[in-house]
């Protein structure tokens, strides 16, 4: 199982893609298997490891505000 975090839209992905890059975390994106259709098809972004780093920054740059889930 990988850990990822859901975002509605590719650009705030990609946004939190570079974020994350800024502080040497790598993550792919990719388009979420379970998504909400309520809230469109929706993406992910896969990070391998420093999960709980990642998650830190992205929720103090208002990106996220939940824990990651896994694939």
């Amino acid at each position: 199982m990988q850990p990822f975090f859901h975002f509605d839209s590719l650009t705030n992905a990609q946004t939190a893609k570079r974020l994350l890059g800024r502080h040497a975390i790598s993550a792919a994106i990719r388009r979420d298997p379970q998504p909400d259709r309520r809230r469109g098809c929706g993406f992910v972004l896969v990070v391998q490891n420093r999960t709980q780093q990642a998650q830190q920054i992205l929720e103090q740059h208002g990106l996220i505000s939940a824990t990651p889930r896994d694939l």
